[in-house]
């Protein structure tokens, strides 16, 4: 890995070589927009921008969608998007600096959702308070709402998705996909050692769904495009419906570079840039919904700092891009000797859902240190040149919350990046009790493979602090302004028609995969945003 040391340079281009799509993938400014004002303005594409687009579409709001990424052909990888994507600069572990650090999930229409595994989970009770175990010194770790205020978008989110399986009695789910060779391994192991495990709840239909198709096992979720539509992305649900509704918008290969706060209550309009004409456009609109993720968005307010706003949008308390959490996480794997009978030569046997069997038994664990645990899950290899055919590999992933800290935050660098904006800087050093946690649960993990017969066993890094697929944080949520950027809603306390509906709102990043959660945050979300403009338009009336 390439490393910087020292001081950040002040005037160097941050280094990154797009190989845009071509203008087949994306949609394009239309001249004729040039001066209309939009009900709401939704930037980004992804998991919570999805939702709440065709949330505020369904109310009969006028919808414009931005999104920096492209369209995807059907057939790129996440591996080749990868090698297109903007990096940043972050800590390596040592003291020193790499610039590649990993700002996003993926940079695409759908973000991230095109290529996650459809893991979703409902938090816990714990999640939403857990002050009790957790210290974080001047952050507070308590949302200002419960999880039986976000129960119902959980439902309606559940059923919109498809989600299936889970834990027994729980939520609006189906019927569970069947258990991989290597799951049945590890039901048996870890009922022995006394666990109560059940299968992961995955957004990937089990039957055909809402006008999309079964699994059928034909790629490997995490790396690849869904073929088929029933992996419940964000496109696939959400966006494609909404093609050629005339309340909405799209617009993708258009950057958001900044929010325009012109008056001391409201921002009213966003600059982007069109990165192919490289020409800039100042969108106006009414309502803005920033759905970026935890440290995009946190660089954007960062960067639309003006006479309203002399630290940035949202920035009154100094907290925008501070209290970055990425959850810690590692692979533990091994291998199992298995009969004859077993395919393991069948190409199915590696492919189709990444989980299918989850413990939550060390969630909250006394014996870990501060009493705090996470979650164990089956996570299958989706590297095809890794993958064994003459041993059955179990490979599973510990993942569990860190502590909120002040210091771990997103900043803007010295450097400018390719479009002549400050570069994002990931500065995040991982709290000495987490690691002792990620050691106490990976010893679990050991434990529940050796329980299963496994030999060979190795840990392999998740690569989580210099950035991750759990981004959570640097917008925090809160009722007191002076203590937070934005209230229960989403709504910038200094900004008040500007909703934050990504990771950034949560306060404590939970020890579950957030992507669920963070839709059913910006699923409720949308409900305030549409509330205050049918109060505006009528206090005008």
């Amino acid at each position: 890995m390439k490393r910087l040391r020292g001081p950040l340079p002040s005037d160097t281009a941050h280094a990154w070589h797009p190989e845009p799509l071509g203008p087949v993938h994306r949609d394009g400014w239309d001249p004729r927009d040039d001066g209309r004002i939009w009900d709401v303005v939704v930037i980004g594409s992804g998991a919570s921008g999805s939702v709440a687009a065709d949330r505020l579409v369904r109310q009969g709001l006028d919808v414009l969608m931005v999104e920096e990424g492209f369209r995807l052909s059907p057939g790129l990888g996440n591996p080749e998007l990868d090698d297109m994507c903007r990096t940043a600069l972050a800590r390596d572990g040592n003291g020193g600096w790499t610039d590649e650090g990993w700002p996003w999930t993926t940079s695409n229409l759908g973000g991230g959702t095109v290529f996650y595994g459809g893991a979703s989970w409902r938090y816990r009770p714990f999640d939403f308070d857990p002050s009790e175990l957790i210290d974080a010194g001047d952050l507070d770790v308590r949302w200002p709402y419960g999880l039986a205020e976000l129960a119902p978008y959980y439902d309606v989110l559940e059923r919109r998705l498809g989600v299936c399986g889970g834990e027994e009695g729980g939520g609006s789910r189906g019927p569970a996909h069947p258990p991989t060779a290597a799951a049945e391994v590890l039901y048996e192991a870890g009922t022995e050692l006394g666990y109560d495990p059940f299968p992961t709840p995955l957004a990937i239909n089990r039957h055909a769904h809402d006008g999309r198709s079964a699994c059928a096992r034909d790629t490997l979720c995490v790396s690849h495009q869904c073929p088929t539509g029933a992996k419940g992305d964000a496109v696939a649900v959400f966006l494609a419906p909404l093609a050629g509704h005339p309340g909405f918008a799209l617009r993708t290969g258009l950057r958001a570079l900044r929010l325009d706060q012109e008056r001391s209550d409201a921002v009213t309009s966003v600059t982007c840039l069109d990165r192919l004409t490289r020409t800039a456009h100042r969108i106006r609109a009414r309502s803005f919904v920033v759905a970026c993720n935890a440290i995009q968005t946190a660089a954007l307010l960062l960067r639309s700092h003006g006479g309203h706003a002399p630290g940035g949008v949202g920035n009154h308390s100094g907290l925008v891009g501070r209290g970055l959490t990425m959850k810690l996480s590692e692979y533990v794997s091994g291998f199992v000797e298995v009969s004859a009978e077993t395919p393991l030569a069948d190409w199915r046997t590696h492919s189709g859902p990444f989980s299918t069997i989850a413990f939550l038994d060390h969630y909250v664990d006394p014996g870990c240190p501060t009493g705090v645990g996470g979650m164990i899950y089956e996570s299958k290899n989706d590297m095809p040149e890794r993958i064994r055919h003459d041993v059955l590999e179990l490979r599973v992933e510990t993942i569990l919350a860190d502590h909120p800290n002040l210091d771990n935050r997103v900043r803007l660098s010295r450097r400018v990046d390719e479009d002549g904006v400050p570069a994002v800087v990931i500065d995040y050093t991982t709290d000495p009790r987490d690691l002792r946690r990620l050691a106490y649960m990976t010893g679990k993990c050991e434990r529940l493979l050796r329980q299963a017969g496994a030999t060979a066993i190795q840990h392999e890094e998740s690569g989580f602090a210099q950035g991750s697929c759990h981004l959570h944080g640097t917008c925090r949520a809160g009722d007191d302004p002076a203590t937070s950027v934005v209230d229960g809603w989403g709504r910038v306390h200094s900004a008040p028609n500007v909703y934050v509906v990504d990771g950034s709102f949560m306060p404590y990043p939970g020890g579950l995969n957030p992507t669920l959660t963070i839709q059913a945050h910006a699923l409720r979300s949308a409900k305030a945003v549409a509330g205050d403009l049918v109060s505006r338009h009528t206090a005008h009336v």
